[in-house]
């Protein structure tokens, strides 16, 4: 039997991180949801307890201990919060899938995150289709799998 990966969720607000767990929530994963501020995420947990009572999740509130536990990384935060987030992140993040939800391809992300295998989910608002985009191929068939691409 395989072990669970785990995964770490960074978003930038209560919404976009209960999106991504409705994206993971029903699968075969360990959820570390992580927040910038104490009790950023609390209507959140209690949320997701009731609608994915058998899911391992837990709420951290240190993003770089967070991601140093993961398997893989998912961003789903704004350009202006990608900088600081990846500065806080970088060095436990070498290796690492890193997931980045965005209506562009990432380059700025790659950059900052050189030794990670960033792949950006690219959403076109015209439709619902979805694309990646990334360098590290293993990386791009990995996020396939994982979004049921």
């Amino acid at each position: 039997m395989e072990a669970k990966k785990t995964i770490a969720i960074i978003a930038s607000t209560e919404q976009k991180t209960t999106a991504v767990v409705d994206k993971f929530g029903a699968e075969n994963y360990r959820l570390l949801l992580l927040q910038k501020e104490s009790n950023q995420l609390s209507n959140v947990s209690t949320e997701i307890k009731q609608k994915y009572p058998a899911l391992e999740f837990e709420v951290i509130d240190c993003l770089k201990d967070g991601c140093w536990e993961a398997d893989i990384i998912v961003l789903d935060i704004s350009c202006g919060e990608q900088k600081e987030v990846a500065e806080l992140i970088r060095e436990v993040a070498t290796q690492k899938p890193v997931i980045s939800f965005s209506d562009h391809e990432n380059i700025e992300l790659e950059n900052s995150l050189k030794y990670s295998k960033v792949v950006t989910v690219v959403k076109t608002y015209d439709s619902n289709d979805v694309s990646l985009c990334g360098k590290n191929r293993a990386a791009l068939m990995e996020v396939s799998e994982i979004l049921k691409m």
